[in-house]
C-alpha cells in the first residue's frame, strides 16, 4: 500500500506547485496611471468652472446682459406727394453698476481655480488607485482559489487510493468531494469579482478589454503621525472646501446684484421722410411688489446654506482623515509577504504517507488558505490607507 501511495506523490506534488509566471510583463501602476481617463470629479469641476466663468462672462464691460438691437422701416404714404420710406434703429443696453462684486467673483475664481483642479485630480488618483489594487486582489485572490482546487483533486485521488486499499472508509472520499464542489463554487465566485474588478479598471484607463496580470503594489513607506496631521491641514483636498466656498459666496452676491440692477441705457435713429431723428436716454426697470426684499432674503439664506455645507464637509473630511490615522495604528506596520503553500504542501505529503486521514487534513488546509487569503486583504487594506492618506495629506499647494 505504501508503494501505491508514493507512487502517487510526484501527481499529487505537481497539482500543488504554484502556476508559472505569465511570460508577458505584469502590468504596473505607472503604465495604467499614463493611459488614465480624465476622473469624474475632474470633468465635475470643469464644468462648474465653465459656468462660473460664463455667468462672470455675461455680466462684462458694465452690461448685466447682451445689448438688445431692433430695427424697423416701412413705407411713408402723403396725400399728392411721392412715396419715401421710414427706418429706424433702437438699442437697449441693460447697465450693471456693481462692478466690483463682478471683479471679487472674477478674483475668487482666479484664486481657487488651480487649488480646485488639484483637489479633483487628487480624488481621481485616488480612485484610480482604489480600482488597481481591488482587481489586483481579484487576481490573487482567483490563483489561489485555482490552486487550491488543483490541490484538492489531487487530494481525492489519494484519498480514493487509500480507499482502494482499505485504509479509509468511504466517507473520508465524500469529504474531499464535497470539499472539490465547495471549491468549485468559490472559485466561480472569485472569477466573477475579478471580471467585475477588472472592469471598474478599465472604466478609468485605457487597458486592454481582457484581463491582464497585474503588478504587485510594492513595499510601503513609513509613515509620521505627526507629519500627516500637519500636511493634511494646508493639503489642496481640505483647503479646496474653503475656496470653493468663497467662490460660490461671491457668486451669489453677484446673482444678487444682476437681480437688482434696474438701469438701462438707450438709444434711436429714425429716418423719417427727409427728417433724420437722434435719441438718447436712460431708463429704469421698476420692481414689482416684494421683489427686491425677495432676492436679498434669497442670497441670505443661500449663504447660510454655504456656510452649514462647508462645515458638515469639513466635519466629514476630518473624521475621515482620523479614521485613516486610526487605521493607520490598527494595521501597523507593512504585514510580512509569506506564503501558506509549503504547510498546505507537508499537509498533503502527510494525508499520501498515511499520517492525516482527509478529515483532518482538510480543516488544516482549509485554515490555511484563508490564512493566505488572509494576508492578502491585510495588503490590499494598507496599500489603500496608503493611497487615502497621500490624497489627504499630499499635493501641490498653489
Amino acid at each position: 500500500m505504501r508503494r501505491v501511495l508514493l507512487g502517487a506523490l510526484p501527481c499529487l506534488l505537481l497539482a500543488q506547485a504554484p502556476a508559472s509566471p505569465p511570460s508577458s510583463p505584469p502590468l504596473t501602476f505607472e503604465r495604467i496611471l499614463s493611459q488614465a481617463k480624465p476622473g469624474l470629479e475632474q470633468l465635475r469641476l470643469a464644468s462648474w468652472l465653465a459656468e462660473r466663468n460664463r455667468e462672470v462672462a455675461g455680466s462684462a464691460g458694465f452690461l448685466r446682459e447682451g445689448p438688445t438691437l431692433g430695427l424697423t422701416a416701412g413705407p411713408r404714404r402723403s396725400a399728392g406727394l411721392p412715396g419715401t420710406s421710414d427706418q429706424s434703429a433702437d438699442i437697449d443696453l441693460p447697465l450693471f453698476l456693481s462692478a466690483g462684486t463682478r471683479k471679487s467673483l472674477t478674483r475668487s475664481l482666479d484664486q481657487a481655480d488651480p487649488l480646485l483642479r488639484e483637489a479633483a485630480r487628487r480624488e481621481s488618483l485616488l480612485r484610480l488607485r482604489q480600482a488597481y489594487l481591488d482587481a489586483w486582489l481579484e487576481q490573487q485572490v482567483t490563483q489561489l482559489r485555482e490552486q487550491d482546487l488543483r490541490i484538492v483533486e489531487a487530494w481525492l485521488k489519494a484519498a480514493q487510493v487509500r480507499l482502494d486499499s482499505g485504509a479509509d472508509p468511504a466517507f473520508q472520499v465524500a469529504l474531499v468531494e464535497g470539499e472539490i464542489l465547495k471549491a468549485q463554487l468559490e472559485l466561480a465566485d472569485s472569477r466573477r469579482q475579478a471580471s467585475s474588478a477588472w472592469s471598474a479598471l478599465r472604466s478609468q484607463a485605457a487597458i486592454p478589454d481582457q484581463p491582464v496580470p497585474l503588478a504587485n503594489p510594492g513595499p510601503l513607506p513609513a509613515q509620521d503621525p505627526a507629519g500627516l496631521v500637519r500636511g493634511y491641514q494646508t493639503a489642496p483636498l481640505r483647503r479646496a472646501l474653503t475656496a470653493r466656498l468663497e467662490v460660490e459666496q461671491e457668486n451669489l452676491r453677484h446673482r444678487e446684484a444682476l437681480g437688482l440692477s434696474r438701469w438701462s441705457l438707450r438709444g434711436s435713429f429714425a429716418k423719417e421722410g427727409e427728417d433724420r431723428v437722434t435719441k438718447v436716454g436712460m431708463a429704469y426697470r421698476f420692481s414689482r411688489p416684494g421683489e427686491s426684499a425677495a432676492v436679498r432674503r434669497e442670497t441670505e439664506a443661500g449663504l447660510a446654506l454655504l456656510h452649514r455645507e462647508l462645515q458638515v464637509a469639513l466635519t466629514e473630511l476630518d473624521g475621515r482623515f482620523q479614521a485613516a490615522l486610526d487605521r493607520l495604528q490598527s494595521l501597523g506596520g507593512m504585514a510580512p509577504d509569506r506564503s501558506f503553500q509549503a504547510a498546505i504542501q507537508a499537509v498533503g505529503l502527510r494525508l499520501q504517507s498515511g499520517k492525516e486521514r482527509p478529515s483532518d487534513a482538510l480543516p488544516i488546509r482549509r485554515q490555511l488558505l484563508e490564512a493566505e487569503v488572509a494576508g492578502l486583504r491585510r495588503q490590499h487594506a494598507q496599500h489603500l490607507l496608503q493611497a487615502e492618506l497621500q490624497a489627504l495629506t499630499e499635493g501641490v499647494t498653489p
